[in-house]
């Protein structure tokens, strides 16, 4: 740790005191590595104080990992409380990982553990469901006159270049993991095997690529909030074959079904173009947006959303 005290102090670190499975995330975040000059310290064997680190490093934010601890030193602890009193941020490392990401920190320890936050005490109490539900109906009757005529010119370009029928439906999996039908404009051909669509996928004719780049195909699914299946905002509704594929593979999947499902949503508007790839960071986002659930949050949503529109699904 030496080196670290020649630095200069005109940059701002980040001491981690200890390093955990998250710690390791973090650091594997490109936009994480790029930002943010960090100093490590472990209370166990370090000798130095850590208000020596605050002092001589510019340290302006501690992120402290204890889950692998029985205790933490006093001196660190004191330390940790006299840098915070004067008026040094100090995070938890989950706290932390949400912060900058935006995301629940969710760790794959082999093919059957994960380690996760406080993530089972995540959830909505019933004014929030229905505070939720009067904006659902508020936002769907505004915007549906609107929407009708775009669903009609949607309808009749897949209607001409297209045979077969105009709305798609499909079973898919919404609150409390209950089934329902969702309402879509058709983008495929009639002949598909319902498999995740890929670039270039020869199933989509012209007019569906269009209808799907700009979401006039999702427009449909209006219907499905005004009749309590879906919320305006919400975790991406998903066909129970990859519903249970995902819960095999991560238990915690299922927690997204703590809310119903969205048009839009959280992981929606940060991951546009995700892939199955994606699948454990679009949960991170999911399980956020339900732990930290606000009308301010839904808000920003719909911002980001509209932004997501108009530059065709570019993050």
């Amino acid at each position: 740790m030496k080196n670290y005290l020649n630095l200069s102090r005109i940059s701002e670190r980040y001491l981690f005191v200890n390093i955990s499975n998250i710690s390791e995330k973090i650091f594997t975040e490109a936009n994480f590595s790029k930002s943010y000059k960090c100093v490590f310290f472990n209370s166990q064997t370090d000798k130095k104080n850590i208000s020596e680190y605050i002092s001589k490093l510019n340290v302006k934010t501690i992120v402290i990992e204890t889950s692998d601890l029985n205790y933490l030193p006093k001196k660190v602890t004191d330390d940790i409380i006299e840098a915070k009193l004067k008026g040094i941020k100090v995070f938890e490392v989950h706290e932390f990982y949400e912060k900058i990401n935006g995301r629940i920190p969710l760790v794959k320890l082999n093919a059957f553990q994960y380690l996760a936050d406080d993530v089972f005490s995540i959830g909505l109490d019933q004014f929030d469901f229905a505070f939720k539900r009067i904006i659902d109906i508020f936002v769907c009757i505004l915007i549906l006159p609107f929407a009708l005529i775009i669903i009609l010119l949607g309808c009749i370009g897949v209607f001409l270049s297209s045979p077969g029928n105009v709305f798609f439906t499909q079973e898919r999996v919404g609150k409390n993991s209950k089934t329902f039908k969702i309402y879509k404009l058709r983008t495929m051909t009639k002949k598909h095997n319902g498999d995740f669509t890929k670039e270039k996928d020869d199933r989509i004719f012209p007019v569906g690529k269009f209808l799907r780049k700009t979401k006039i195909d999702e427009l449909p699914q209006i219907f499905n909030v005004m009749n309590g299946n879906m919320s305006v905002i919400g975790p991406r509704p998903e066909r129970p074959k990859y519903v249970k594929e995902s819960v095999d593979e991560n238990s915690f999947f299922d927690l997204r079904h703590l809310v119903k499902p969205g048009i839009t949503g959280w992981a929606q508007v940060n991951l546009p173009k995700a892939t199955p790839k994606d699948n454990l960071k679009k949960l991170e986002y999911d399980l956020y947006y339900i732990k930290s659930y606000t009308p301010l949050l839904d808000f920003k949503i719909l911002l980001k959303t509209i932004k997501v529109l108009f530059t065709f699904n570019s993050n």
